[in-house]
């Protein structure tokens, strides 16, 4: 038997929001319910939920924020999408880890209501940086000096790392996505198909007529849908002219666009004019659930193509393929893990006009070839889309979040970290006998948070460096992971630590600086804090400028951003730039990122040469990867 948790909270929005993510939660809520109890949290605003069972509390964020000590220890699940919809709970989701079930992989939209559609060029910016690094602030800079955004970048670049590296566990519905997330990092990713909606079954497809009747559709021509938002992705302009092609051969028929129109990202209606087409096509606005399956249950096929894909899986495509009827797509993405017999696919490429065009003359003439299509869709939905296992498949891995006894390194970018008072300090500087041949510098300047659930302790002397992290900030032994300079990214492997102390030399960076800077990220988690610090010897012999400023500009290419800079030993103004070459440099910084910069422009001419000597493992894999 599969282990359930006796209770979860679940951040989703519910009926009657016009969203599908909450029309699809809705019709897992019995399924939970028959072994689970069920807390939905929604935002202030939302309208009063229908349909949802009277033993299922709906909480307000407000009063679930009010009450939040109540629900510590239960399993939190957070359906995420693309839309403002579930905007509200970010913060939770950034502060409490979960089970996140990650709907659209491109979330730029998301993010983008957090900050620049709210003036904010500079969150929009940190947000660039957490997800590409160095790349992600030229991006935010060029955006704020200029006003530069391109056309395309909410579809390339999909603004996802922060909610992914919260999560404790995500959960997708295509393989594309979990792979996309495992890229990331990530190591609990779960494929889990999108349901097929008890709902349908409601509905007949031998009443197609019928519903024709009842939509005021043509009986005698063939009808073929579009469903959903209408929006530019779906490549509605494409499908129109294709249609005006065939219709000047002679063919009839009527092109329904289910959904309600997006005027200020497209206009449907200059393009339904432009392609001649106003008399056999039918917009029909925003749909109840009613009008959604009569509809469908009365075309003859469905045309659902997306490109580009923000990594979504289509709850309407499940529907239609599970009522038998055959969809075309675009073979990209999660919609290209379509088994072939199942859906027309098509290649995106500089055929894929004159192929959609091939493809709906043959479906408005072929009954037989759209049927066998359909049968074929709705045997595999029946067999790999059952709500039920989908609905285990979700407590199983809610439950897991229970189990999990590693510490905690989610959403430390929204962490507030606590550091000593200065006379603490000074007061156990007096009491304590100090080696001076240790660098003191670091916790002299108050640079690591006291907070933190675990430090990764790095340098060839972890007496001293233990000495300090238990006796003045106050951490336990089993807090403290220690490693040594010349493996820590091997023996620290297990983990992602939100704080770490390295002690070393600016000799350790001078072969492969990145590199070295690299395999600091690796095993950090997104919004850990880093103290570095750096015994500057006489002489160094390197091919790179190692000044102090250069490595704040290598650390920004590693995916940190610096907080402090410190010179000492013994000076510890915060405010030294300018100053002369010191014994020890300290840096304070954040991981931002997991992106890293292998060639900055503080490398000097050699920098290419060296760092194809370091990595040409890595790069005889790459060339042999686009050779093949």
């Amino acid at each position: 038997m599969i282990d359930v948790p006796p209770q979860v909270v679940v951040f989703c929005p519910l009926p009657p929001k016009p969203n599908g993510i909450a029309d699809y939660f809705a019709e897992q809520i019995p399924y939970f319910s028959k072994t689970t109890k069920v807390t939905v949290v929604v935002e202030n605003t939302h309208p009063t939920p229908k349909g949802i069972s009277a033993n299922v509390t709906v909480l307000h964020l407000e009063e679930y924020m009010w009450q939040q000590h109540k629900y510590a220890s239960v399993p939190h699940i957070y359906h995420v999408g693309n839309n403002p919809d579930t905007q509200y709970m970010l913060p939770v989701l950034l502060s409490k880890p979960g089970l996140v079930v990650v709907h659209d992989l491109n979330l730029h939209y998301l993010i983008d209501l957090t900050n620049l559609s709210q003036g904010d060029k500079s969150g929009y910016t940190l947000a660039l940086q957490n997800n590409y690094g160095e790349s992600g602030v030229v991006i935010g800079q060029q955006l704020s000096k200029f006003g530069w955004k391109g056309k395309f970048m909410p579809h390339e670049l999909m603004m996802n790392a922060s909610i992914i590296s919260a999560a404790e566990r995500i959960l997708v519905h295509s393989k594309y996505s979990a792979d996309k997330i495992a890229a990331l990092g990530h190591k609990h990713v779960k494929i889990v198909p999108h349901h097929f909606s008890p709902a349908a079954r409601h509905y007949q497809p031998k009443l197609k007529m019928q519903y024709r009747g009842e939509l005021g559709l043509a009986g005698n021509k063939p009808v073929i849908t579009s469903m959903g938002f209408i929006a530019k992705a779906k490549q509605i302009k494409a499908v129109l002219a294709a249609l005006s092609d065939l219709k000047k051969q002679g063919l009839d028929f009527t092109y329904v666009l289910a959904g309600q129109c997006k005027p200020h990202e497209y206009d449907v209606y200059q393009d339904i004019a432009d392609s001649g087409l106003s008399d056999n096509v039918i917009v029909t606005g925003f749909l109840n659930e009613d009008e959604f399956f009569k509809y469908m249950l009365a075309s003859d096929f469905i045309v659902n193509l997306r490109y580009p894909t923000g990594g979504e899986s289509s709850g309407t495509l499940t529907r239609a393929m599970g009522m038998g009827l055959c969809c075309v797509v675009v073979n990209i993405g999660p919609f290209g893990e379509l088994p072939d017999d199942c859906a027309v696919k098509l290649e995106w490429d500089e055929n894929f006009n004159y192929n959609l065009s091939n493809e709906l003359q043959k479906l408005i003439s072929d009954r037989h070839y759209r049927v066998q299509i359909g049968k074929n869709a709705q045997k595999w939905v029946e067999r790999t889309h059952s709500i039920n296992v989908t609905a285990q498949a979700y407590l199983h891995e809610a439950a897991k979040l229970q189990d999990n006894t590693s510490f905690s390194t989610s959403a430390l970018n929204n962490r507030l970290f606590d550091y000593l008072p200065e006379q603490q300090i000074l007061d156990w500087q007096s009491k304590n006998t100090i080696s001076n041949d240790a660098c003191n510098l670091w916790w002299q300047a108050n640079l690591l948070p006291t907070n933190v659930t675990a430090v990764a302790s790095i340098s060839n002397n972890a007496v001293h460096h233990n000495s300090v992290l238990t006796s003045l900030l106050g951490y336990a032994h089993e807090q403290i992971h220690t490693a040594t300079l010349n493996d820590f990214n091997v023996e620290l492997s297990e983990n992602l630590y939100p704080a770490a102390v390295v002690e070393g030399c600016l000799s350790d960076l001078a072969v492969a600086p990145v590199k070295w800077l690299a395999n600091l990220n690796r095993v950090m988690a997104i919004g850990a804090k880093l103290v570095l610090s750096l015994h500057v010897p006489h002489k160094l012999t390197t091919e790179y400028s190692l000044e102090r400023k250069n490595i704040k500009q290598l650390l920004v290419a590693a995916g940190f951003s610096v907080d402090k800079s410190v010179a000492g030993p013994l000076d510890i103004d915060m405010n030294l730039d300018d100053a002369p070459n010191s014994e020890y440099w300290v840096f304070s910084a954040t991981k931002r990122s997991w992106m890293v910069n292998k060639n900055p422009e503080v490398y000097n001419n050699g920098a290419s040469e060296l760092m194809w000597l370091y990595d040409k493992k890595e790069r005889s894999n790459q060339i042999g990867e686009s050779n093949a």
